[in-house]
């Protein structure tokens, strides 16, 4: 249980950083978000050198492909991470990326 709250608060960590730090650069901010989130997921593992597969007592041949991985995980985590605050916020960024939104109007039938 343990390892899953680090993987996801280390998603949340990702999440705010690469968000502070996007908001300095100029041009493509959605290229530059996802590419920095991969980057500091992995990075930030790796520096970490922390993988949840020794946690959770799974045998695995090489430790730094579990580490690798773990910074895959915790990259992919960022998303629900985003969709839970436009959710509570009701307000995503136009720079963020798309989690399911349609682009479809509506048209009044009645």
């Amino acid at each position: 249980m343990y390892q899953f709250a680090i993987v996801v608060l280390l998603a949340l960590a990702t999440v705010k950083l690469v968000d502070f730090v996007v908001d300095f650069l100029p041009g493509d901010r959605g290229l530059m978000r996802s590419l920095l989130t991969f980057i500091v997921a992995i990075g930030g593992v790796i520096a970490l050198d922390y993988s949840m597969f020794t946690g959770w007592d799974i045998a695995i041949r090489n430790q730094k492909t579990g580490v690798i991985i773990t910074g895959l995980v915790v990259a992919g985590s960022t998303s629900a991470w985003r969709a839970l605050f436009g959710y509570l916020t009701h307000d995503r960024a136009t720079s963020d990326e798309t989690l399911g939104e349609s682009r479809a109007s509506l048209r009044k039938v009645a």
